[in-house]
């Protein structure tokens, strides 16, 4: 189990640095029981950087993009 956990941190950190190279100021990622979620800082994402963001969590952690959540905050 702690093994999990530190896999599912440094995951969450691959995640973080990409994101914040997609040009987003700020990223938080936390996976807990094969979902993720996102918050990032924005004035209101658009459908292709919802879909870039969806993409590189599941390429980091194939989680199914059904079980990614997005939260904006500004």
């Amino acid at each position: 189990q702690m093994s999990q956990i530190a896999d599912d941190m440094q995951k969450e950190s691959n995640i973080e640095s990409l994101i914040t190279s997609k040009g987003f100021e700020e990223c938080v990622a936390v996976i807990s029981e094969g979902k993720c979620n996102i918050i990032v800082k924005s004035d209101g994402l658009q459908a292709n950087e919802i879909s870039q963001i969806k993409e590189i969590v599941y390429e980091q952690a194939s989680i199914n993009p059904l079980d990614i959540k997005i939260i904006e905050k500004n």
